[in-house]
């Protein structure tokens, strides 16, 4: 239907689309897939695919919010916000809660691989978070399977990880063309 029509999505950690198309074919039509490389976007995505309404930014999420927040200041409290928030990476519940809070319209909704613990890469659980970073579903596991995801190569508790900068060996950070960003702090921080 129209409405649906209107639906916008932030998804920081999209990397080759297939997150990106199945949100458009949930209904999404305005989204923005974020990764810190546009290799896996370059290499997999076709541009002559992609509609007009979905566009890539090549940033890590917290490049990414500050452009949000520089392009969006002084706006009335819904423009510019999304219906929905998809990480596609590990997450603290800080982070999580900070993104639900500032960047989720009214009844939008944020769903993340959460750390149990924070800074504990190794376990996650789903989460889905409301506009005032209310936990409103959570599961463990998806099955018999833990919920295990990449983490958030932005966090400086990233280490000793498969992935985190300092510790993967398929390659150096300078080599991936990754920097770390100036660590942020998330700790129940609202606008």
């Amino acid at each position: 239907d129209d409405a649906r029509k209107m639906f916008t999505d932030v998804e920081p950690g999209a990397g080759a689309g297939v997150s990106t198309e199945m949100l458009w074919r949930l209904g999404y039509r305005n989204i923005v897939a974020v990764d810190w490389s546009d290799a896996a976007w370059t290499r997999f995505v076709d541009p002559k695919d992609v509609p007009a309404s979905v566009s890539f930014d090549a940033l890590d999420d917290q490049r990414y919010l500050e452009k949000w927040q520089a392009g969006h200041s002084g706006e009335s409290a819904t423009d510019g916000r999304f219906d929905a928030i998809v990480f596609n990476y590990a997450v603290n519940d800080g982070k999580a809660k900070f993104f639900a809070k500032n960047l989720l319209r009214q009844n939008g909704r944020l769903l993340a691989p959460v750390n149990r613990q924070t800074d504990y890469w190794l376990k996650q659980e789903y989460r889905v978070l409301n506009q005032q970073g209310e936990v409103i579903w959570r599961a463990g596991e998806v099955g018999a399977w833990d919920v295990v995801f990449q983490p958030d190569m932005t966090e400086e508790s990233c280490r000793g990880v498969r992935w985190c900068p300092e510790t993967d060996r398929r390659s150096t950070s300078s080599e991936l063309g990754f920097t770390r960003p100036k660590s942020l702090s998330y700790q129940d921080k609202t606008q």
